[in-house]
């Protein structure tokens, strides 16, 4: 070998070295003339590819447009030597691809059914079910007012009674708001009853909300029946 061929290959050695030092840590990807970028550049490509695999373009295209517009805009900012903030925003991309359409969270789980509390049978003399309220009324119906005026006259029968009314409803709605109407329901049957000569003072109303259902909530005529009043009667 000539001593200029020596010559020109100790001087061609340093800037290959330069040139492959210079690409690593780099990936090999060409894209716009430029064969060689920081990873997470061709990261965010694989990212946007992945989503659109997977149809997010089509179920949420107005999120997916603006993680493709991310990752492009990484890649004029990398090519403006903004080497930096290119990447950043890449990776910024790659998180927008990754999170988009997020499934709807889960229903609330419906609040477990109080514990009922037995009264005691022995003493207990009638319980009157007053059923078929309407849905979100709490008015008696003109066919369940005279089961109420048997119940008064049921009631005078014993002279120091203990009465109470239970309210409830259907599960249609939220539970505070079904509170309040179960309170309501059992009021208009304590109403009935003062009105047809009974102390209101004997008389305690309570409201279960859509607790302690008699039928399936599921059905229609399941959710008539558990829109009820119950009147319990224990004699002394």
């Amino acid at each position: 070998m000539s001593n200029v061929m020596r010559k020109l290959l100790l001087l061609l050695l340093p800037v290959v070295a330069l040139a492959f030092t210079g690409c690593a840590g780099l990936e090999f990807a060409p894209k716009r003339a430029v064969w060689y970028y920081h990873p997470e550049l061709p990261a965010a490509d694989r990212a946007i590819a992945k989503a659109q695999a997977e149809g997010k373009d089509k179920e949420c295209p107005n999120e997916f447009n603006a993680a493709a517009k991310m990752r492009d805009a990484a890649y004029d900012t990398y090519l403006s030597c903004k080497t930096q903030e290119g990447i950043d925003m890449a990776k910024k991309a790659v998180e927008m691809a990754n999170a988009l359409c997020p499934k709807p969270p889960a229903p609330a789980p419906t609040p477990e059914p109080k514990p009922v509390v037995e009264k005691p049978k022995e003493k207990e003399v009638a319980v009157i079910r007053i059923v078929n309220f309407d849905f979100d009324k709490y008015n008696i119906k003109a066919v369940f007012k005279p089961e109420l005026d048997m119940a008064a006259e049921f009631i005078k029968k014993y002279p120091n009674p203990d009465i109470t009314i239970d309210g409830y409803t259907d599960n249609k709605g939220s539970f505070k708001y079904n509170m309040r109407l179960s309170i309501k329901r059992a009021e208009a049957a304590k109403a009935a009853l003062v009105k047809n000569g009974i102390d209101g003072n004997k008389i305690k109303t309570v409201g279960h909300s859509y607790n302690d259902p008699i039928a399936d909530n599921k059905t229609k005529e399941g959710r008539a029946k558990n829109r009820r009043a119950e009147i319990h009667i224990v004699g002394k």
